[in-house]
């Protein structure tokens, strides 16, 4: 992983410009098989403004992306029906879902790890434990609003 200035890893690694043009709430879908997590993340993203939903299984999260169209998919890598890398795969190769910003969201955090998200086709990786007060600007990043 990089480091910042301090030399301090960083948790989080992006690798696109892609942005998604979206309502003036950004919808983010959070996908984690484990639901505490699931359900703490999208609890913090809705105290933080976002519209959020969960789906806890792969199959899921591909049926609520092409169902809700978010701007951004927070994704576990591993889950016990389809892999997060297995998802990002399936969501480009579908034309209405192969422009959605897919976020890689594991404890798996090696090179190896990263560079097996990215050649899947992820926007971006971040580490757990995520930084919760980090994670607003970070979704941030890859959405641009239009008022309604």
């Amino acid at each position: 992983m990089t480091a910042d200035q301090s030399g301090m890893p960083l948790k989080c690694t992006i690798w696109t410009k892609r942005k998604r043009v979206g309502p003036c709430v950004p919808r983010i879908l959070v996908v984690d098989d484990y639901a505490d997590t699931a359900d703490a993340i999208s609890m913090v993203l809705a105290l933080d403004g976002f519209d959020a939903q969960v789906a806890y299984r792969g199959n899921a999260a591909v049926d609520a992306v092409a169902r809700w169209q978010p701007q951004v998919v927070l994704l576990d890598i591993c889950m016990p029906d389809m892999s997060g890398l297995e998802v990002a795969v399936r969501l480009r190769e579908i034309e209405s879902t192969s422009e959605t910003v897919l976020i890689a969201h594991s404890a798996l955090a090696t090179e190896a790890d990263l560079a097996r998200a990215k050649g899947s086709g992820f926007d971006a990786f971040c580490a757990k434990p995520t930084d919760a007060m980090k994670l607003g600007p970070l979704l941030r990043h890859f959405t641009v609003l239009v008022e309604p």
